[in-house]
């Protein structure tokens, strides 16, 4: 049981780390994003401003800070953030997963211990492992959802300078 537990833990952190990945080193995704956006503009020499998006060329991206326009040349740019969209509900289902698992995990370990010897997974043992998952993964999602990431639309490469 404790091999199928944490096979199963292990498989849901995995699925979690791996759709955590996306690629975000074309240009072209900045047109996905709305004028009006509130973003961060982080420059190669990692200094981080957060404005209102404007517009974006070939060549530019556009903000406005204020009632300041500014221009930044694409080789000038590292990183571009949105800060309106958040990754919110894809955490909180992320921690609902690693929470339920470590909580029937838990669970199970616990009734282990608690007989001393093997567990007959019987109707009581199943409803407790299943109120770990249940609670370990509203804690997870809880938790989860706590930490709004912020998805980067744009990366580049530093420059050595």
């Amino acid at each position: 049981m404790r091999r199928l537990t944490m096979g199963l833990f292990v498989s849901l952190l995995g699925a979690g780390l791996g759709s955590a990945q996306t690629a975000a080193d074309s240009w072209d995704n900045l047109r996905t994003l709305r004028v009006g956006e509130k973003i961060q503009v982080v420059d190669q020499r990692l200094r981080s401003f957060t404005g209102t998006f404007v517009g974006v060329t070939e060549e530019t991206i556009s903000y406005q800070v204020g009632q300041d326009s500014v221009t930044v040349q694409r080789e000038d740019v590292l990183r571009v953030t949105s800060r309106e969209r958040t990754r919110r509900r894809r955490n909180a289902l992320i921690g609902l997963g690693i929470g339920a698992a470590a909580g029937a995990a838990g669970s199970a370990i616990a009734l282990e211990k608690a007989t001393n010897g093997p567990v007959y997974y019987d109707g009581e043992a199943a409803a407790w492992i299943a109120a770990g998952a249940f609670w370990g993964g509203a804690i997870g999602a809880g938790v989860g959802a706590a930490f709004p990431s912020h998805p980067t639309i744009y990366r580049a490469e530093r420059r050595k300078d």
